[in-house]
């Protein structure tokens, strides 16, 4: 199952990274964001629907389209949004994922969202896919703006003898501006409850220039693939609200010290990804080790634990290197901690 993989969520993926003064290294390590939304733990798999098929013949007027069908760049946008939205949920170990073949109608010119799907039409869908709950996409329109014009800029050019000079010189420009507006719907047909009905709208800039305004709109990011790029940001937002997800974290460690030997060795055993050997090293550099250098190697500790997934013990040794030793880094990052732990509180209640 997806969510066993919980238990290796604090693994450590990627390399240790020298910081610019060398006194301190930067490790990455894995973990998950909880959800904004916590579902029941029947439900385990997914279904997602596309509900945009135009009911009404208005948009089909405006747009030219006689088949009640979206307009090519949201078509494109669309299915990018449900791959996207597919794709991103997949990487969550909370869910399984299934995409509908069918699509309903319910998408408007006003978008607003139409009436629920009817209860029984949900239960039929979950039956038919071996689904507990379903997303539907119930409103999507996009649109793709284009600005241009000239524009004085300063060029430096050379004369014949190869004399350098700055002139001005008229510089082509086009601008390109995406919008997307999604709205997702989640229903539960168990409790026979609507979770979350939330409007998306994410929007994007793109830039080209060129030796005239026809060169720099060539230049210029296809409609086509705006309309992609806005939908996927979407889709992906989405994601992330409705299912905890892995992230990258990074902390930083002390590695360098003049007066603790114990320290930089425990440093190269964190190097090697060897965390185990380097918290027993710095533990043993402790007793003899002065009152700032200790205060590292508790800080330190701490580091250690954290990336061993120990987020108690993690916290314990912030306390002491802040306490006992007045390092004045611990006790910002033992509010860190704080708040990672009640994090991962809520993502193992989620994942049940």
């Amino acid at each position: 199952m997806k969510r066993l993989l919980l238990l290796s969520s604090f693994f450590i993926i990627a390399i240790i990274i020298l910081s610019g003064c060398r006194t301190k290294r930067m490790v990455t390590m894995s973990a998950m964001r909880p959800a904004e939304i916590t579902f029941p733990s029947y439900v385990n798999t997914i279904l997602l629907l596309d509900r945009t098929k135009f009911e009404s013949s208005t948009k089909n007027i405006l747009e030219g389209i006689l088949t009640g069908e979206l307009p090519e760049e949201d078509k494109a946008g669309l299915q990018e949004a449900m791959s996207s939205l597919q794709n991103t949920l997949r990487t969550s170990p909370r869910f399984n994922v299934k995409m509908a073949n069918e699509t309903l109608p319910g998408n408007s010119i006003t978008s607003a969202f139409p009436a629920a799907i009817p209860w029984d039409k949900i239960e039929s869908l979950c039956t038919q896919y071996q689904t507990e709950a379903i997303i539907a996409i119930e409103v999507f329109d996009t649109d793709f703006i284009v600005t241009n014009g000239r524009k004085k800029v300063k060029k430096k050019v050379k004369e014949e003898n190869g004399v350098e000079k700055e002139i001005e010189v008229d510089e082509y420009y086009a601008e390109g501006i995406g919008n997307v507006k999604v709205g997702f719907r989640l229903y539960d047909p168990k409790a026979k409850s609507i979770v979350d009905q939330q409007l998306f709208t994410r929007t994007n800039t793109w830039h080209a220039k060129g030796n005239s305004i026809q060169d720099a709109v060539i230049h210029l990011i296809a409609k086509k693939d705006a309309a992609r790029h806005v939908s996927a940001l979407a889709a992906n937002s989405y994601a992330y609200k409705i299912a905890p997800m892995p992230i990258y974290i990074s902390r930083v460690f002390y590695a360098k010290s003049k007066k603790s030997p114990g320290l930089v060795l425990g440093a190269r055993q964190a190097d090697v990804n060897d965390w185990k050997s380097a918290i027993s090293t710095w533990e043993e550099a402790l007793p003899n080790a002065l009152p700032k250098e200790a205060g590292k190697l508790c800080y330190n500790i701490a580091i250690g634990y954290e990336v061993l997934g120990d987020l108690e013990n993690a916290k314990k040794w912030a306390g002491t290197a802040y306490v006992q030793f007045n390092n004045k880094e611990a006790r910002e990052y033992s509010t860190l901690l704080d708040y990672r732990k009640r994090e991962q509180e809520i993502v193992q209640q989620q994942m049940k």
